[in-house]
């Protein structure tokens, strides 16, 4: 492709000068000389750049179209030079491939003349190749005459590879020296026979990269490269039905690739399917016994991670069984990529954080159990991931619990007030729990402490405090209209209660998270009995997560509820500023606007 996107440059500006040219592909003027001269091997007579030295630029002289065209398609072969990365991202993959994959030192110098850049291009890339490394606690020894080197386990180095290679793998590449394409279908054709035969589920993504796992294991044990494991958890895996179905991919790997897999590397293929492992608890498990049994460790995590949603946002999921059964189902793989520091993808992550901001905040507060307990960071993946389960509980709640009850009252007869009853309960079934009629003569006397809102067809003398709303018989458009009126107004203006004009604030002038969340206490301390420990608290939750959700927005607020009252501080900033910084599924790197407090 390097080949390819040099002459195409060259094509489209009908004449490139050597340091536009240079600069076009990131290197140096003395390499482009070397580059230049390939891509003139590489196209085999058909075509060859040249120097047309009156107009100072490089161009493209054809000599045969048709033998070009086919080369400018990719039809024609091309060597391992033409596949070298090109874009500071292909770079860095590639660079990250050839350190871990290498078990001795290589220089700057060699790295920069192996990918035709400069040595101070190379320099770069290895920022974002360090950057990433950190990630899978891999850090690169530096040492002078000798060059640099990777340090770090070796389950690190292929959990690494691994995130990397998902997406796009070093098939058939002789410069990564993994493992070919047709060698990665028979691992893929293993897996998958293995699985079905031993009844074992996991979903197609999961067992795509298992398949990857187990082709990078091969291509590390062809290194000589094992992973290590203590006795101990060795024979804890033993006795999982995973430990079972691993040994049965290993024999089939073992049988078509004429390698020998020790144990430990039986239990590594063992760990990434406890990772990935299905627990839905459907009719087809039945076979699996005790692959379902949820263990105390995931019930009770289950329960603290609730506890602390109640702490932080008195919503109380403490009596909902199902929500603990779903989280602790959840949590039974999630542990073993926490232990391991196993990544997962969440192609929903974007959508979630837009559409359930809520549960995703209660879903980054309970995550923050996790982070403590097993000492590793919890993506945004992940925590989409618990989100959804949050997001599915309050929306039984809202089912269940949000549901009013109406009483229509009619002059016309017990008939009439049935007819609009049923046409109300019809209408507005989301919204309304019962239904019940009343003649206009009897509601004087009418007991409405349960009632939420009342329709009539006619006036009312007696005075209530609920919302009556006065509509035809027969439910035309515009009592609709009116029904439909007073809910949303009521739900508006129950939100609305929690703002006051005290404690907006705009046009401020802060540069920092730092300065937005001390204001903004300050602030809300001059209105709200607070503890002294208030701003403490704010900073103790931001430090598990940083509380920005997209759209310039941030949403901080304390560890737990703490104020007597609910209420809500806004802050407009005039610019944007850095709210925790981004991260790699999604995160969000600049907020403008905070505050939320919650009631005991």
């Amino acid at each position: 492709m390097q080949d390819i996107r040099l002459v195409r440059h060259i094509l489209r500006a009908g004449g490139v000068t050597p340091t536009d040219c240079a600069a076009y592909l990131d290197i140096k003027k003395r390499t482009l000389r070397d580059r230049i001269r390939h891509a003139n091997d590489s196209m085999g007579g058909s075509a060859r750049i040249v120097y047309d030295r009156p107009r100072g630029v490089y161009q493209v002289e054809v000599s045969d179209e048709e033998a070009f065209d086919a080369w400018l398609r990719g039809d024609a072969g091309r060597d391992a030079i033409d596949r070298l990365p090109s874009t500071p991202e292909e770079r860095t993959n590639y660079l990250v491939q050839d350190l871990l994959f290498r078990t001795d030192w290589i220089t700057l110098e060699d790295l920069a003349s192996m990918l035709f850049v400069s040595r101070s291009t190379i320099s770069h890339d290895l920022r974002s190749v360090e950057q990433l490394f950190t990630k899978y606690d891999l850090t690169i020894e530096k040492r002078p005459r000798y060059g640099l080197r990777v340090v770090g386990s070796e389950m690190n180095r292929r959990l690494c590879l691994a995130s990397i290679a998902v997406d796009t793998f070093l098939a058939a590449d002789d410069l990564s020296g993994v493992i070919s394409t047709e060698a990665l279908d028979e691992v893929e054709r293993l897996v998958r026979v293995t699985l079905d035969a031993e009844g074992y589920e996991i979903n197609p993504v999961s067992r795509q990269n298992l398949v990857v796992h187990i082709a990078i294991a091969l291509a590390r044990i062809n290194k000589g490269c094992y992973v290590p494991m203590e006795a101990s958890y060795l024979e804890h895996v033993r006795d999982t039905r995973e430990y079972t179905v691993a040994r049965a991919i290993a024999r089939s790997v073992e049988s078509s690739f004429s390698v020998a897999l020790p144990e430990e590397e039986v239990a590594y293929v063992a760990i990434h399917l406890a990772s990935k492992r299905l627990v839905e608890g459907s009719e087809r498990d039945e076979g699996n016994k005790g692959s379902l049994e949820i263990t105390d460790d995931a019930w009770e995590l289950a329960a603290e991670m609730i506890e602390v949603v109640w702490r932080a946002f008195r919503f109380d999921f403490r009596d909902d069984a199902e929500l603990r059964v779903n989280l602790a189902r959840h949590l039974m793989p999630l542990i073993v990529r926490l232990r391991y520091h196993m990544s997962v993808e969440n192609p929903l992550l974007a959508d979630i954080r837009t559409c359930y901001p809520l549960p995703f905040a209660m879903a980054t507060d309970a995550a923050s159990i996790l982070a403590e307990k097993y000492d590793a960071e919890v993506s945004g993946d992940e925590i989409g991931y618990i989100a959804l389960l949050f997001a599915l509980s309050l929306e039984r709640k809202a089912t269940s619990y949000a549901k009013k009850h109406v009483l229509v009252v009619c002059a016309s007869g017990v008939g009439s007030a049935r007819l609009l009853a049923y046409r109300l309960q019809r209408e507005f079934s989301s919204n309304f729990e019962s239904v019940e009629t009343c003649d206009a003569s009897e509601f004087a006397e009418r007991d409405i402490a349960d009632i939420d809102y009342i329709f009539t067809t006619v006036p009312l003398d007696r005075r209530v405090n609920v919302p009556v709303v006065h509509v035809s018989l027969f439910l035309d458009d515009s009592s609709r209209r009116d029904v439909r009126r007073v809910i949303d107004r009521e739900a508006t203006e129950s939100a609305l209660s929690y703002f006051s004009p005290d404690l907006f604030f705009s046009h401020l002038e802060l540069s920092s998270r730092e300065e937005v969340i001390t204001f903004l206490c300050e602030r809300a301390a001059e209105a709200v009995d607070l503890p002294d420990n208030f701003e403490e608290l704010v900073w103790k939750r931001e430090q598990a997560a940083a509380t920005s959700f997209g759209n310039l927005l941030a949403l901080p607020h304390p560890y737990e509820a703490v104020s007597p009252e609910t209420f809500v501080t806004v802050a407009l900033l005039d610019r944007p500023v850095d709210w925790g910084g981004a991260t790699r599924s999604g995160g969000l790197p600049r907020v403008r606007l905070a505050r939320r407090r919650h009631r005991p």
